[in-house]
């Protein structure tokens, strides 16, 4: 898939990206809100443009259609354009994350993680979070098969402070 900067003796344990339709739809909720505020709001400005309206008519047309289209079509974008950059890695020593449109690669040792949560969609898809102690979270989201992700995380990992049932 891609070569990731590895140190001497490191071993790349599983490496995966977000599932495409989950990562672009998981706020579809508000996806769906802006598109019927777009469909309402948006015929209502187009037809205003004829008429002489006041300054403050228009505003109060542009004022819903500008988080509407933020919440909408360009949320989309945004997220077409993040996930085609977004990859994630698990050696036996750090965590890789990269993205971006320069493939910046961050790392994150696994001494410093503090805490694993799960967060399901369904019984194949689920966003794994991982908590480091330095107030960093780090979000795996909507992985494919979860639960092969979190079989390869070191075992320090996965129970760092030796829980009975960390997940």
């Amino acid at each position: 898939m891609l070569v990731w900067p590895l140190e001497k003796n490191e071993v790349l344990l599983w490496q995966g990206r977000p599932a495409p339709r989950c990562y672009l739809l998981r706020h579809w909720r508000s996806q769906l809100g802006a598109l019927v505020v777009l469909l309402f709001f948006g015929p209502l400005f187009l037809g205003s443009w004829h008429r002489e309206l006041s300054l403050l008519t228009l505003a109060l047309f542009l004022l819903p259609l500008l988080p509407a289209l933020v919440l909408g079509p360009l949320r989309l974008v945004y997220l077409r354009r993040r996930w085609e950059t977004l990859f994630y890695a698990v050696t036996d020593r750090r965590l890789l994350v990269r993205y971006g449109l320069n493939k910046q690669t961050l790392s994150y040792p696994w001494l410093s993680l503090h805490a694993v949560t799960l967060h399901p969609y369904t019984d194949r898809l689920a966003t794994i979070e991982l908590r480091f102690t330095d107030s960093r979270r780090v979000m795996l989201e909507c992985l494919e098969e979860p639960t092969t992700c979190l079989r390869t995380l070191p075992a320090a990992a996965i129970n760092p402070l030796g829980q009975e049932d960390p997940v």
